[in-house]
Parts: C-alpha cells; sequence; structure tokens
C-alpha cells in the first residue's frame, strides 16, 4: 500500500483496516466512541467487500451502559450499497465535526427527510465520486440538495427553492399568530420574509418593518 497522508484518524483507521485485510485477516474489529468513524466505515464497506469478499468488519462502539458490537457488514446490507456509500456525504451535510447541523434538525429528522426524498442520495453519490467537482447552483446535484433541504423542514412542500420555502413557512408563521402574510403587506413585509436566515427555516422571528430592499 502506498504511504498514507490522512491527517485525521477517524480516516487513517480504513487505511490501518485495509492493510488488516491485506495482510489476510478477515475478521476486523474497530473500537471507537466516535459517530464519524462509523459512518464512514459504513461509507467505505462496499469498496472493501469487492477487494476482500470475505472481510467481516465489527464495530466496538460507545461507553458504559450505551456500549454495543455493530456489524458493519449487516448495516450495509440492510441500508444497500447506494445509501451506505452515500452515508459520509449525508452526515456532513446534516452536521458533523466540522461542519453545523440545519437549525433545530437532529438526525432522526433529516433521516426521516432522506426517507421522504431518496433522489438526493444521487447527488451525495455524485459528491462521493467526485469529492473536488465544483457544484454551482445551475447543477442537478445543488438543485437536488436544495430540494433535500426544503424537506428537512416541510416532508409535504412541493417546493424546490430555499427562498420560497422559507418564504411561505414566514407566512404560515404570521397567519398563525394572527397578522397578515408578507404578500399583504407590501415591500416591508417582503422585506421581513428576507431577513429570515437562508438555511434555518425555523427561525421564523419578524426581521426590520422599515420599507428597504432586500
Amino acid at each position: 500500500m502506498p504511504p498514507c497522508d490522512h491527517e485525521e484518524a477517524d480516516t487513517r483507521i480504513v487505511v490501518h483496516l485495509q492493510d488488516a485485510l491485506e495482510s489476510g485477516c478477515t475478521t476486523c474489529l474497530v473500537r471507537t466512541v466516535d459517530t464519524d468513524v462509523l459512518v464512514i466505515l459504513i461509507g467505505k464497506y462496499h469498496f472493501l467487500a469487492s477487494k476482500y469478499p470475505s472481510a467481516d468488519i465489527w464495530v466496538a462502539f460507545g461507553s458504559g451502559k450505551n456500549f454495543l458490537f455493530l456489524h458493519i457488514n449487516a448495516i450495509c446490507s440492510t441500508l444497500g450499497k447506494e445509501k451506505s456509500t452515500a452515508l459520509p456525504v449525508f452526515h456532513s451535510f446534516t452536521g458533523c465535526d466540522t461542519t453545523s447541523s440545519f437549525f433545530g434538525k437532529g438526525k432522526k429528522s433529516v433521516w426521516e427527510a432522506w426517507g421522504a426524498y431518496t433522489e438526493v442520495t444521487d447527488a451525495f453519490n455524485f459528491i462521493v465520486e467526485h469529492p473536488h467537482a465544483q457544484i454551482t447552483v445551475d447543477c442537478q446535484e445543488f438543485q437536488m440538495l436544495e430540494r433535500f433541504t426544503v424537506v428537512i423542514y416541510d416532508k409535504t412542500s412541493p417546493l424546490v427553492s430555499v427562498n420560497e420555502a422559507r418564504k411561505e413557512l414566514f407566512c404560515q408563521k404570521k397567519q398563525n399568530d394572527g397578522e397578515h402574510s408578507p404578500n399583504s403587506t407590501g415591500p416591508a413585509a417582503a422585506h421581513q420574509a428576507c431577513s429570515v436566515p437562508g438555511w434555518h427555516l425555523d427561525n421564523l422571528s419578524p426581521g426590520p418593518t422599515t420599507d428597504t430592499n432586500c
């Protein structure tokens, strides 16, 4: 194997695992308390299994009362190849050690959103296969990710634009409070809709009421 230049221990563990499999080991146990390591192992399982078909990978995860053994082979068999491979990008996009999570949305919520909008798996896997590709607002992958973000906050919404979704949620919030919707109060209300943070769709407090451009 070529020398490893990974700085993070999370990814170096996979290199050590591959080295063990290369050396003839079949059953391997990884000990960790870090969810990121578990996610990376699931994401790389099918790559490893294609090279080492007899690989039997286990993770000793957690500590104390939360300690358990996890069988990576079984998890990936249940998820399927596409979803297993996409999991690291899903995990990164929805919040991990180096990226913030979506406002008010934990992993359970975003996992349910993934189940409601499975098409985004193609975008996740595109990033897996092309990690250095430039993703612009006009490309299909960005549009899938934007649609997925909308679904995270409203699984019944037909909208594909985050800006349109935050405006709709803002209107619903104002109507529930017994006030006029942004569309009925002119430019000032439109400015309020624009003042809602772009990705924090649950943060629906009204913005300034002065008549200014967004």
